[in-house]
Formats: structure tokens, C-alpha cells, sequence
């Protein structure tokens, strides 16, 4: 009987700490491909966790050995790759994934920069690599590049006798969705989704029509948006909600709400929250044209998945130079003044560091966004992604772009007594935007997590909007200039004194430094600071008190302060974590929060019930626990904000308002920007 062609895939994640690590759907849509492409004629194994694939290699050499490269996980490849290629000589090494210059040049240049590397599978991986295999099958045994002597396989490049590129495109073809089996429904993913240690990850579709520079997704070969069959997707759904104990699952698509048919989708996943009782959170990646399904999304994903309309800049001129001058202001303030209207929090991205960006234009993109009414946003500096427009030698050169790099919070290990890390490469000064410009972004951005994306400080902060006319960022703006507390700019000098160590001038040069020093960053556990540090401030009341203290006295009127204590007794802190608790306040305390939250009437009722749904309670206490709270506090917390989000806040109701249905009213907080400026609605802010 003729022996099956053994074959180890992995998507790896560096799992030498408990971490946030998804299924290896990618892998798995590969493996499936081939097994059916060839049925009886491969032995097909996926992997996530390196140490199980290396012992998986020293106990039974593959053939094949096919590695996902991303970001995240490059260095983890190059040294399995090394593994590889010194323990089981004969195997054939395969690559694929995002993380590649996309020009000839680009890929060439990688593949003599990674000798072990024998052929990188460009973009989608399942049917170039199923015609790979099957030339191997044809052969009776994997085969080197020399074997083919400058044959190109469409899909498939590799170095020629003569080292030069071998490479022709393979392009997608309609239907072609509909061939792959879904390695979700066939079983293979079930060892992955039955491990509270992995989030499941699903896919409806691919593809994305725009061209943002900064991204890769939009790129002219994956610029037609394809879709996986409806039932399919919603067979999947019920699949995973039935199986997976995970609380927060993942989707790839890169709009979704694009379609009509995604709200048939958010409905099935509305059920598998509503009858498992597991499904917490929803990170799903939003249509960036927002389209009129989003708000019949966004309603019926309420509470389990906050809608996310990415703004990048508000400029017109930055929003030319980075190809997003295509996507409609007038849509995204449309559906936040809807989603408003529906109570339904949403949020944004921001980026730092784009193109013709200065630092006024980007505080005024800030102000519009606080203006516009977003709940919350994301903001950080540009990472550098091979194969998007952005990362390219012509257009660096042309906007002046310089860049530094930081490791990758929690993506390290040591594995076979070798240190290994990962690192990202990020814009840290432009034509437009100095060094000191962008470091200066940077505080404020974490003063934003802290007091406004949090939760902490937004009952104040909106007040003084709505009632002094001070902008939040302006409000900000005014700590860092000279009115923090103390105590609170010793804490904020701690954050500018880590943030400023964390960048190295080269890729070799952090490489090296953690080598030397791994032990080091074992100990002070390395992790996200705006994560870290809003940690510490949900570990130390008192911390958050003399925040919210120093923002208060922005203002002389009393209620400043009673709005601070109210802010506090709203958040959730983790030493005294319960489902609920009541407070009484005073009748003008309850006036000034009837301004910034309509559904606080003005009925006399001084008594706050501050309620907390016991099934959030008990996901992040099984967070807590999962990332070992008893053994370092701070990293456990921060890991549990990057699953949930920075939010830890509680509901907050004065006496009991009830809707149509009998059910109790909570005051939620995305009742804010009632003063939404006509310019901001009519999509020019």
C-alpha cells in the first residue's frame, strides 16, 4: 500500500504564557482543501502551540511542514524553521500569509533572506498549495525547488537553479468558496475549539474594495469581496456555540455588514449568545462604508458587540494621501447618530503618525470625535505591514516616514532553552509630525484609554462638555500642561518612563537585547502599557480617585466633585467586584447627570441602583482566573481588557424605569451628544 504524504500545518502563537491565541482556522481551511483534493493519499496534522509541533517532528519526520506567517509570528517561524531543516533535512518547507513584500523583488528578497524557506505560497494558500501537493503525489515524495527547474506553479514561488524568482500569480475565481469543505463543520478544528485556552475565529467572507495604504487587505489581487454560502456561516455558528467555552469569539472579514445577508448572520449569532449562554463578545471588523445593515446589526448584537466605524483622521488632505477619501464622513455620523437613537454604543479608530498629519490636525481629528459622539476609539501609532502601499522604500521616502521598533506585549517564549520574540515596526516621525510630536501623542492617547474610554471619568468629562464647553480632549490637554495632582503625575512620569525604553533603532538590535536580557522581561511580565497601566488604576481606587479629583477641578462648581465620587462609585473595581449596590446622592448631583443622560429623570429619586449582569461578572472572573490574578494581578487584569474591552463599568439606574416590555431601563451611557454640531451631522467635521 503506498504511503500517505504526512503533513504538519501551524498557525503558531507564542503560548510560553497563558495569552489570548485563536483556532488555526487558516491552516485548517488548507488542510481540508487538500485531504479532499486527494483523498486517502495524505495524512494531514495542525498545529497552534510550537512545542507541540516540535515534539510532534521528533517524533515522526512530515514530509511537509507548512507555516503561517504573520506579524505576530515571524520569528517563532524562523526558528521552527531552523528546527526543521537541522532535525528533518529531507522536508519540504511551505509558507504563506500576509507578512511579505508583494513585489517580485520583495519576494525574492525573503526567500533568500529565509534559505530554509523552499516555497511561499502567495495570498490564498488552499488551491495553490493542493496543486503543490499534487505534484509531489505525481512524484511519490515531497520535492525540492531544484525539481522543478524554473517551473512556475501559479500561486507558487520559489528560487530557480539560478536563485532567481520563480513566480507566477494566481488569481481567484468565482464560485471558488463554494469548493472549500469548512474545516469548522468537518471536525478538525474540534481539539481547538473544546480548549477554553483558544477563541474561536470564523470567516463569511474575503476580500476588501478599498485601498487604505496603511493596510493590506485591499491590495489589487484581494480587492473582489467573496462569500462563503449563508447556511454554511450560520451551520458554523450554531457548530462553535455548541462546543467552544470561550466568552469572546473572532470574525476575519474584513466588512462586515456589507451585505444584506449578514444580518441573517447576526441573528444566529444573537441565538448562540441568547441559548448557550457563553458567547460574551463579539470582534468583528466593520464595514467601513458603513452600510444601512450595520444599525440592524449593531441592534441586534447590542450588548455583546459595540459597532466600530474606523475614522483614521477627520482631515481631508490626510484622508487623500492614505486612499481613504472614498469613505463617506456623512455615513459614519448618520450611523452613530442612529445607533444613538437606538442606544447602542459605538466606537472608532484613530491613527497617529498618517501621512500630512500634524499634531493640530490630529487633535482636531480627536475633538470631532469626541464631538461626533463616539462612545469610545482606539488610537495608536501605524505598524508597518509588508505587502500594504504604506510599508513600500518609495512611499516611506516620499512622506518622510521613520520608524522604530517595540516588542510585540506577550509574544515571546522561550522554547528548546531559546529565547525567541516578536517585534513590530511602527511610523515614529513624518514629513509633517516630529519625533517629539508623536511622543507627545502618545501620553495623550493614554490619558484618553484612561479617563474617557474606560469609563472612569466620562460622567464628569461629559458634563464639563455639555455644561463649561470644554472639549474631553481639551480637558486632557489642560492635565498635561500643568494641572495633575501630585501622586497622578508620578504615575503618568512611570508610563512616559516605560513608554520611552520600549523602541530600538533596528529589528537586530531588540532581537539581541532580549536574548540577553529574556530573564528580565519574564519577570516584569512585558504587556500593553495603556493595558497595564489602566490596570493598575482598576487595582488602586485611590489612584482613580485623585484622577478624577484633578479633572473635577477644571471646574469651581461643587457638582464637579460629586460627579467625580459618582464616576467612581460606577466603576468596577476589581477588589470589591459584585452584581450590584446602591448609593444616594444629592438632588443636584442627579440634575447635572439628567443633562448628560436623558433617562435620569428629575422625579425626586436621590437613590442609584448600580447593577452588574451576574453572566459578565462570572466571564471575567473566569478571565481573572485563567491568567493567574493570585500570581501577578496587573497582567491578569490587562489580559481580561483586551478580550472585553477598557471598559469595567457598571449600568446605573434612579428608581425603576421600565420599557414596552416590563424589562428595567438602565441610564447606559451612550445616551451622550445631545450637542452634536450641525457640522459633524451633516458629515464635514
Amino acid at each position: 500500500m503506498k504511503r500517505k504524504l504526512l503533513i504538519y500545518l501551524a498557525d503558531l502563537a507564542h503560548d510560553y504564557r497563558p495569552n489570548h491565541f485563536c483556532v488555526p482556522l487558516g491552516v485548517g481551511f488548507i488542510g481540508d482543501h487538500v485531504k479532499a483534493s486527494y483523498p486517502g493519499q495524505v495524512d494531514v496534522r495542525l498545529f497552534k502551540s510550537p512545542g507541540k509541533l516540535l515534539a510532534a517532528i521528533r517524533d515522526r519526520a512530515p514530509d511537509v511542514v507548512g507555516l503561517s506567517n504573520y506579524s505576530w509570528n515571524q520569528e517563532l517561524n524562523r526558528f521552527i524553521e531552523r528546527r526543521v531543516a537541522r532535525e528533518c533535512p529531507d522536508a519540504v518547507m511551505i509558507q504563506g500569509g500576509p507578512h511579505i513584500r508583494i513585489s517580485d523583488a520583495g519576494i525574492a528578497e525573503y526567500l533568500t533572506e529565509h534559505p530554509e524557506c523552499d516555497y511561499y505560497v502567495m495570498f490564498e494558500g488552499e488551491f495553490p498549495t493542493a496543486t503543490l501537493v499534487g505534484r509531489f503525489l505525481e512524484a511519490g515524495r515531497a520535492l525540492k525547488p531544484t525539481a522543478f527547474g524554473g517551473e512556475k506553479i501559479e500561486g507558487v514561488a520559489y528560487l530557480g537553479p539560478d536563485r532567481k524568482l520563480v513566480y507566477t500569480p494566481r488569481h481567484s475565481q468565482k464560485g471558488e468558496l463554494d469548493r472549500l469543505p469548512s474545516p469548522i463543520l468537518s471536525g478538525s478544528l474540534d481539539e481547538f475549539l473544546a480548549n477554553p485556552a483558544y477563541l474561536p475565529l470564523l470567516e463569511t467572507n474575503r476580500g476588501c474594495p478599498f485601498a487604505c495604504t496603511f493596510c493590506a487587505w485591499g491590495i489589487s489581487v484581494l480587492d473582489k469581496v467573496r462569500r462563503f454560502p449563508l447556511d454554511r456561516v450560520v451551520s458554523e455558528v450554531a457548530y462553535v456555540a455548541a462546543r467552544s467555552p470561550s466568552s469572546n469569539w473572532y470574525f476575519t472579514d474584513a466588512n462586515f455588514g456589507m451585505f444584506e445577508r449578514d444580518i441573517e448572520i447576526a441573528r444566529s449569532l444573537r441565538a448562540a449568545s441568547d441559548d448557550h449562554g457563553r458567547l460574551r463578545r463579539i470582534s468583528i471588523n466593520w464595514a467601513k462604508n458603513s452600510s444601512k445593515y450595520c444599525t440592524e446589526i449593531a441592534h441586534i448584537l447590542k450588548d455583546i458587540c459595540d459597532p466600530l466605524v474606523a475614522v483614521q483622521s477627520t482631515d481631508a488632505n490626510v484622508l487623500k494621501h492614505i486612499k481613504r477619501d472614498n469613505i463617506r464622513m456623512s455615513t459614519m455620523t448618520d450611523l452613530v447618530a442612529q445607533a444613538r437613537r437606538d442606544k447602542i454604543a459605538m466606537t472608532t479608530d484613530v491613527l497617529a503618525g498618517l501621512p500630512e498629519e500634524t499634531l493640530e490636525s490630529h487633535f482636531n481629528t480627536l475633538r470631532d470625535v469626541f464631538r461626533i459622539g463616539f462612545e469610545s476609539f482606539n488610537v495608536g501609532q501605524i505598524r508597518m505591514l509588508p505587502g500594504s502601499e504604506m510599508e513600500t522604500p518609495e512611499y516611506r521616502e516620499r512622506y518622510g516616514l521613520k520608524t522604530k521598533f517595540r516588542m510585540i506585549a506577550g509574544n515571546f517564549g522561550v522554547y528548546d532553552g531559546e529565547p525567541v520574540c516578536e517585534y513590530e515596526e511602527s511610523i515614529v516621525e513624518t514629513n509633517a509630525m516630529s519625533r517629539d510630536d508623536m511622543f507627545t501623542l502618545r501620553i495623550v492617547h493614554f490619558l484618553v484609554w484612561a479617563l474617557w474610554n474606560s469609563g472612569l471619568a466620562q460622567p464628569l468629562m461629559r458634563w464639563l462638555y455639555k455644561a463649561r464647553d470644554i472639549n474631553p480632549l481639551d480637558s486632557i490637554l489642560s492635565l498635561i500642561r500643568g494641572g495633575m495632582s501630585p501622586r497622578l503625575k508620578a504615575f503618568v512620569d512611570e508610563y512616559r518612563a516605560e513608554a520611552s525604553t520600549e523602541w530600538y533603532d533596528s529589528a537586530e538590535d531588540l532581537i539581541a537585547h532580549f536574548k540577553a536580557n529574556h530573564r528580565e522581561f519574564e519577570t516584569r511580565e512585558y504587556m500593553k502599557l495603556n493595558l497595564k497601566y489602566l490596570s493598575k488604576i482598576l487595582l488602586d481606587r485611590g489612584l482613580a480617585r485623585e484622577m478624577l479629583d484633578t479633572v473635577a477641578g477644571q471646574s469651581d462648581d461643587p457638582v464637579a466633585a460629586e460627579l467625580a465620587e459618582f464616576s467612581l462609585d460606577r466603576t468596577l473595581f476589581i477588589e470589591d467586584r459584585t452584581t450590584g449596590k446602591q448609593r444616594t446622592y444629592s438632588r443636584r448631583l442627579v440634575e447635572a447627570l439628567s443633562d448628560v443622560y436623558p433617562r435620569v429623570a428629575r422625579d425626586g429619586i436621590l437613590t442609584c441602583r448600580f447593577i452588574l449582569d451576574p453572566r459578565q461578572l462570572r466571564a471575567v472572573d473566569a478571565e481573572l482566573e485563567r491568567f493567574r490574578f493570585d500570581e501577578n494581578p496587573v497582567r491578569a487584569v490587562a489580559l481580561t481588557l483586551q478580550n472585553y474591552g477598557d471598559k469595567m463599568l457598571y449600568d446605573f439606574a434612579f428608581g425603576a424605569e421600565v420599557d414596552r416590555t416590563g424589562r428595567e431601563v438602565f441610564s447606559d451611557s451612550f445616551d451622550y451628544a445631545d450637542q452634536i454640531t450641525s457640522q459633524a451631522a451633516a458629515g464635514t467635521a
